[in-house]
């Protein structure tokens, strides 16, 4: 089921993707509606569960990590739900999920080192139900853009 939205939603949307931090004041001042309007849309949005959660992005490189990389991991049939509980649960995977196709699950992790890169895919290479870990690499060129979920 999805929410109908329109252009006030979509400004709301694209002006806190773009900083989380704008005010209802400003929004409503470039949409020329009251503060309470915005403020009621907002909460409406995140009631419908469109609004999910809002955070702050940390660039990896500045606190030590120096790639990211990609795991693309085959699990034991019927088991993708269990090995994907436990891999987002370590503290550098930044994105884990299921898919159909080459992999069962994919995990997007940010790492320190080559070593660091070796240690990750061996601790998941030991949990149960894993089978297989492929690995691949940026380095210094992915970029996580939150602007680009809003469609």
């Amino acid at each position: 089921m999805y929410m109908k939205l329109d252009k006030i939603d979509f400004t709301i949307l694209e002006m806190l993707t773009k900083d989380a931090r704008t005010s209802f004041r400003e929004i409503a001042r470039r949409l020329q509606v009251s503060p309470d309007t915005i403020s009621k849309r907002f909460e409406k949005l995140k009631k419908e569960g469109v609004i999910v959660d809002s955070t702050v992005i940390i660039d990896p490189r500045k606190i030590g990590y120096s790639f990211t990389a990609r795991f693309g991991i085959d699990v034991k049939p019927t088991y993708s739900s269990q090995a994907l509980e436990e891999i987002i649960k370590i503290p550098s995977v930044i994105v884990a999920s299921k898919l159909v196709g080459k992999y069962d699950l994919i995990s997007i992790i940010v790492v320190k080192s080559f070593q660091h890169l070796c240690e990750l895919r061996e601790n998941i290479l030991e949990m149960p139900y894993i089978e297989k870990v492929e690995t691949g690499m940026w380095i210094n060129t992915m970029k996580l853009c939150p602007h680009y979920f809003l469609i």
